[in-house]
C-alpha cells in the first residue's frame, strides 16, 4: 500500500478559483473538502480570480483586489487585472471563439475590451503570482490550521483542472506557472493535470445517485448501463468544454470510453459581461470612453454596477420580470429613447436576451456537434450533463432542454446540485479511482522526419541524395497519431524516427526533433503546408548510446570529408487526461525520457 497523501484539487479558473481537499484514503464525495473561509475574503466556495498589483505592498487578490480595497487606500490607478488566464493558451486569441475578426465578439470588441497584462509581465508571470497567493493561503492559513502536527511529514498531490480544449503548450504553462508559484517546492509534493470535462464526468458517476441530484425539476436519472453513452458540457466564465463517453463497465466500478473528438470554445459566462459593457457604451455614447468620466473601478467586476448586473444575470430564465432598472455609479444625462431617466438604466428581458444568445446559442451548437457525433456511431444518448459555474444559469439550461426534446429520441438534460464545485471534486475522485479507459486524439500528431522520396506524390526540387543511400525528401512529416484515433489509456504512441548526427560528441549533444500538429480531416505530407501548425520541440538524449553501433558514412562538404552517423529510434508518447509525456527507446529498450519545449 502506498504512503497516505493529501490530495488537493485547484480550479484555476478564468473567472473564479477554488480548492478542495482530502486524504488518499477517503473514498466518498462527502470526504472532499471544498473551502470556503477565505482571509481577507468572503466566504464563499470559490473566489475571482483577479489581482492588483499595489506599488510598495504585497499584491491584492480576490475579493481584496475588487471595489472593497479602495477603502484600504489604494490608489484608483491599480488597475485590477482579470481573465489573465485565456492568455496562457497562445493560440486561442483574446476575443470570443478565437480572434480571427469573424465571430460576434471580435465584431463588436474595442481596444479598451481586450485582456490586458502589467507592463513586463506575461500571463504566466501574472499567474504564477496569482497562484502564489492561493498556495500560500492554502499552506499557511488553511492546513497549517487543519494539520498543526503532520502537514511538514504528509506528501500532497496537486491536481490542477485546464479546459481540455486547451493544447499542450497551455497546459505546459499552467504547469510552469504553478511551480513558480510554490506547487511543488516540497521534494514530496507532486502535480499532474486533468482535463475539465473529464473530472466533472468522474463527479457525475460518483454523484448522480445521491438525493436530489438534479438542481432543477426534471425527469427520473437515467440508470447507465454497459453500452450507454453520455454527453458532459462543462460551461465556465471563458471557456466551454464537451466531451462524451460510452460506458464499458459498471461493476465493480464504472469503465468509460471517449466517443468522439471532445469540443469547445471560448463562450463562457464571462463574454455576457463583456456583452453588456458594450451595450452600456452604445447607449450611453462617447463619453463612456472618457477615462475622466467613467473610472474603470466603475466598471470592473465586484463594482456596484456589475454585481447588479451579475444578479439580474443569475435570475435570467428563473425570474418573471420584463424589465429592471440599474442605477449608474456616474451623473449621465436623461436619454429616454436609450431607456436612461433619473442616472438609472432600463434594462429589458429583450436586451438580456440580446447579450445571452451569441454565447448561448454557439453552446446549444456545440451540444448538438457532440450528439450527432454519437449518433454517427449509431449510438443513442442517455443524457447530457450540464455542470460549471454558467451551467448553474437556467436560461442556458432551458435552451439546451428545449433543442433535447425535439430530438427522436428525446434526451434527458440534468444540471447537478453543486456544479460550480463538480470539477474540483471529480478532480479528486478522477485521480483516486480513474475510470477512463480511452480518450479520442484532438489533433493529427506529426514529427519533422524526412521521408523516403516518392516520384509520384513529392516534389523532387525538395529531394536530396542520402550518404546513408537513397533519396530523401526534405520538410515532410510522418503522422503516425491520427485525429480521432482511440488511445487507450495504457497504450504508448510510437513514431520510428531517424536523425543524422555528426561529430564525436554528436550522442552527448542534446539533439531535437520538432512537433506538430494538425485539426484538418487529412494531414498534408509537408510541415509548411496550411493547417499544420508547430507544437514544440522535443530534446531527445542518446547519451546511452554508442557510435560504434550507428550507422556511419562520409559526406564531402566542400572538399572536407564528414563524418556522419544515423541514429533510428522510437519516440514513444503517453497522452493522459490533460498531459504528454516521451520517452527514448532503441533495441526494445527505454534509453531515456524526453523533454519538450513548447513554441
Amino acid at each position: 500500500m502506498g504512503r497516505e497523501k493529501l490530495m488537493v484539487a485547484v480550479d484555476f479558473g478564468t473567472t473564479f478559483s477554488g480548492i478542495a481537499f482530502c486524504h488518499s484514503n477517503q473514498k466518498e464525495l462527502t470526504d472532499i473538502e471544498v473551502h470556503t473561509s477565505w482571509s481577507g475574503n468572503n466566504i464563499a466556495p470559490k473566489l475571482p480570480t483577479e489581482i492588483r498589483y499595489v506599488p510598495g505592498r504585497d499584491p491584492l487578490w480576490g475579493h481584496e483586489a475588487g471595489l472593497a480595497s479602495e477603502r484600504r487606500q489604494v490608489a484608483n490607478s491599480a488597475i485590477i487585472y482579470n481573465r489573465f488566464k485565456l492568455l496562457l493558451d497562445v493560440r486561442g486569441g483574446t476575443g470570443l471563439y478565437g480572434s480571427s475578426g469573424s465571430s460576434w465578439w471580435s465584431r463588436n470588441v474595442t481596444a479598451n475590451d481586450q485582456i490586458k497584462l502589467p507592463r513586463g509581465k506575461s500571463a504566466m508571470d501574472v499567474s504564477a503570482d496569482y497562484l502564489r497567493l492561493l498556495y500560500n493561503e492554502l499552506m499557511e492559513k488553511i492546513l497549517r490550521k487543519r494539520l498543526p502536527e503532520t502537514l511538514d511529514l504528509t506528501p500532497i498531490h496537486f491536481v490542477f483542472t485546464v479546459p481540455a480544449i486547451w493544447g499542450h503548450q497551455a497546459q505546459e504553462a499552467t504547469k510552469w506557472a504553478a511551480k513558480k508559484a510554490g506547487f511543488c517546492d516540497r521534494e514530496s509534493d507532486t502535480l499532474s493535470l486533468v482535463s475539465e470535462p473529464e473530472a466533472a464526468a468522474m463527479y457525475v458517476l460518483k454523484a448522480m445517485h445521491e438525493a436530489n441530484f438534479s438542481r432543477t425539476p426534471t425527469e427520473a436519472m437515467p440508470t447507465l448501463r454497459r453500452g450507454d453513452t453520455f454527453v458532459v458540457c462543462d460551461a465556465g466564465g471563458g471557456t466551454v468544454d464537451l466531451i462524451s463517453y460510452e460506458v464499458e463497465e459498471v461493476s465493480p466500478s464504472f469503465k468509460l470510453r471517449e466517443v468522439v473528438i471532445g469540443s469547445g470554445a471560448k463562450c463562457g459566462s464571462s463574454y455576457i459581461d463583456q456583452a453588456f459593457i458594450q451595450l452600456l457604451r452604445r447607449k450611453i455614447g462617447p463619453s463612456f470612453d472618457n477615462d475622466k468620466i467613467w473610472n474603470k473601478k466603475d466598471i470592473s467586476r465586484g463594482s456596484p454596477l456589475m454585481i447588479h448586473f451579475d444578479n439580474i444575470k443569475r435570475s435570467f430564465g428563473r425570474a418573471t420580470n420584463d424589465l429592471w432598472f440599474i442605477p449608474l455609479p456616474v451623473d449621465v444625462e436623461d436619454d429616454e429613447e436609450n431607456g436612461i431617466v433619473d442616472n438609472e438604466l432600463e434594462f429589458t428581458a429583450q436586451d438580456l436576451q440580446q447579450l445571452f444568445d451569441p454565447v448561448v446559442n454557439e453552446i446549444v451548437e456545440l451540444v448538438k456537434g457532440q450528439v450527432s457525433g454519437i449518433l454517427s456511431f449509431r449510438k443513442t444518448v442517455s443524457a447530457i450533463f450540464l455542470v460549471g459555474g454558467f451551467g448553474e444559469s437556467h436560461y442556458l439550461y432551458q435552451s439546451i432542454e428545449r433543442w433535447a426534446k425535439t430530438e427522436q429520441q428525446p434526451i434527458t438534460v440534468i444540471n447537478p446540485k453543486e456544479s460550480w464545485s463538480a470539477i474540483m471534486r471529480g478532480a479528486i475522485v478522477r485521480e483516486l479511482h480513474p475510470a477512463v479507459r480511452s480518450r479520442r486524439l484532438r489533433r493529427h500528431y506529426g514529427f519533422a522526419c524526412n521521408q523516403p522520396f516518392d516520384p509520384k506524390i513529392h516534389d523532387v526540387t525538395r529531394s536530396y541524395l542520402s550518404v546513408f543511400g537513397g533519396r530523401y525528401v526534405n520538410g515532410t512529416a510522418q503522422w503516425t497519431a491520427k485525429m480521432g484515433d482511440d488511445c487507450i489509456e495504457e497504450k504508448e504512441l510510437v513514431f520510428t524516427l531517424f536523425l543524422e548526427l555528426s561529430g564525436p560528441d554528436c550522442l552527448t549533444r542534446p539533439s531535437y526533433i520538432s512537433l506538430y500538429g494538425c485539426e484538418t480531416p487529412v494531414p498534408p505530407m509537408y510541415t509548411f503546408s496550411p493547417g499544420v501548425y508547430g507544437m514544440g520541440t522535443v530534446q531527445c538524449d542518446f547519451s546511452s548510446a554508442s557510435l560504434d553501433e550507428l550507422y556511419s558514412a562520409y559526406d564531402n562538404l566542400n572538399g572536407t570529408l564528414i563524418k556522419k552517423y544515423q541514429i533510428w529510434f522510437e519516440l514513444r508518447m503517453k497522452l493522459e487526461s490533460a498531459d504528454v509525456k516521451f520517452s527514448i527507446w532503441r533495441n526494445g529498450r527505454c534509453v531515456g525520457k524526453a523533454d519538450v519545449s513548447y513554441d
